[in-house]
């Protein structure tokens, strides 16, 4: 409270006060405090004692406010110093500069607010300096970076673990040796144990087999596997079934776990069992021929459907021979599969003709695999009977070479663009009439395979003239 006449505090007015007491105050209350002109030339700094860069910026008085800013910060200055301007000193929002390095001092940045200040136009801007929150900025990036990496990291780990125990045909399942549960499990082992995933993750590994000896499931895999030698248990399911069990104890995360890995009685993979299985029903089923040929040419081996296309009684007759006796061209055919499957691994197709034992040739289309495993280099050999696709070829090709020769007499006579108008009829009539000779005439099936309604359909088809048949629709 100030002397009675006076202003004071309590009457809501500022008292009067020193200038040397202003300067100290806005010092203290502002890191860098400006005075500038309107047209933004420093008439004055203040700065905090604490302020690192105050001997830096003593020396800006006379010069132009802009001339210490950075590129980004010079439009955002302008803009904002002109609102100021412009609003006759109404509050405007504060501003983030950024103050451009000069000799020895740094770039750093500062949030300025504006005040308008007598009335000469002198304009007062307090700074706070952010170089501490930019700094913890900083920090945070490099710590989520960071973060992020090991993310990265443990999503590739993850992977990386995910593919190869899908790849591996032995079971495999991870137990916590506290409690005996499964957490973890491949596919080798859902088709060995005859369980879908969610019946094994979280199940219990003792309730699943019949504990041998005198110790519980667990304590016996834990002693198995804290032995120097390692080891083996044969265990038996519940259902029956029974495997060979290859424990091995590791931590994680400071718990202990348990690596199992299952194989049959015989130390094999039963997955390995099922794929076996499963691969010599296709040989034996298939619709499509399939041979295994050595280097030099002799089939070691032959399906049921390949006998047929070759009219052979039964696989003897063809085991040990030669596959040139068998091909169209002979050698020729011979040398150009094996040539091409050796340098790329496989051939996709192959066309050739397929000579049977009564002399009778059927066009056929030749996959060659090289297979490598074996000491010696073998080739399967997928052979396909395609005398319908090449009669469907023939009925093509005629259709294409008159009609290509038509567009081509068009050269010289129409434009670019008509010919190429033409182009594109012949290749839908092409399409269409495929479409339809493949489906027998079926026009419901060719709409279908060629992605058309049946209303388009139909008026290609009166476009090209070919509605000369009666179609055998099938709904």
């Amino acid at each position: 409270m100030m002397s009675q006449g006076e202003m004071t505090w309590t009457s809501g007015l500022i008292p009067m006060i020193e200038p040397e007491i202003v300067s100290e105050i806005i010092s203290r209350i502002a890191d860098l405090a400006l005075v500038v002109s309107s047209t933004g030339t420093v008439l004055g700094v203040l700065s905090n004692p604490n302020f690192k860069m105050h001997s830096g910026v003593s020396r800006w008085e006379g010069q132009s406010l802009r001339d210490h800013l950075t590129v980004e910060s010079l439009p955002k200055f302008e803009d904002r110093f002109a609102e100021f301007l412009e609003g006759n000193g109404a509050m405007v929002r504060p501003i983030e500069l950024n103050h451009s390095a000069n000799g020895a001092q740094q770039e750093f940045p500062m949030r300025y607010s504006f005040h308008r200040i007598g009335t000469d136009g002198a304009i007062l801007m307090l700074g706070q300096d952010l170089r501490p929150v930019a700094e913890m900025q900083q920090q945070l990036v490099a710590a989520q970076i960071a973060l992020e990496k090991d993310y990265e990291a443990q999503r590739e780990y993850e992977t990386r673990l995910r593919v190869l125990m899908a790849a591996t045909d032995r079971g495999t399942l991870f137990v916590t040796l506290s409690q005996g549960e499964i957490v973890d499990c491949n596919p080798a082992a859902m088709s060995m144990l005859d369980k879908q995933r969610g019946d094994l993750v979280g199940a219990n590994l003792a309730e699943m087999l019949e504990t041998p000896g005198d110790y519980t499931m667990i304590e016996t895999l834990t002693r198995i596997a804290s032995s120097q030698s390692g080891g083996e248990v044969r265990v038996r399911t519940v259902e029956g079934r029974a495997f060979i069990l290859r424990p091995t104890v590791f931590r994680t995360t400071g718990e202990q776990m348990l690596l199992c890995q299952i194989m049959d009685e015989e130390g094999a993979s039963v997955r390995s069992d099922v794929l076996d299985e499963q691969l010599t029903g296709l040989f034996e089923r298939s619709t499509d021929g399939i041979i295994f040929v050595s280097k030099a040419g002799q089939i070691l081996s032959a399906n049921e459907a390949f006998l047929r296309l070759t009219d052979a009684v039964h696989a003897q007759a063809v085991k040990g021979r030669v596959l040139t006796d068998f091909l169209g061209r002979g050698s020729v055919d011979f040398n150009v599969i094996v040539e091409n499957a050796t340098r790329t691994g496989a051939m996709r197709l192959y066309a050739t003709r397929l000579i049977g034992e009564n002399g009778v040739e059927v066009p056929v289309e030749i996959s060659t695999a090289r297979l490598t495993g074996s000491k010696e280099t073998v080739f399967a050999m997928v052979v396909r009977d395609a005398s319908r696709a090449e009669m469907v070829r023939k009925s093509s090709q005629q259709i294409t070479d008159v009609d290509m020769r038509s567009v081509i007499e068009l050269i010289g006579s129409q434009t670019l663009k008509g010919i190429v108008a033409k182009t594109t009829d012949v290749i839908e009539k092409m399409c269409i009439e495929t479409a339809v000779e493949l489906t027998s005439n079926n026009r419901v099936a060719a709409a279908e395979m060629l992605g058309l309604s049946r209303q388009s359909l139909y008026v290609k088809l009166r476009k090209y003239d070919l509605l000369k048949k009666d179609p055998e629709e099938h709904s």
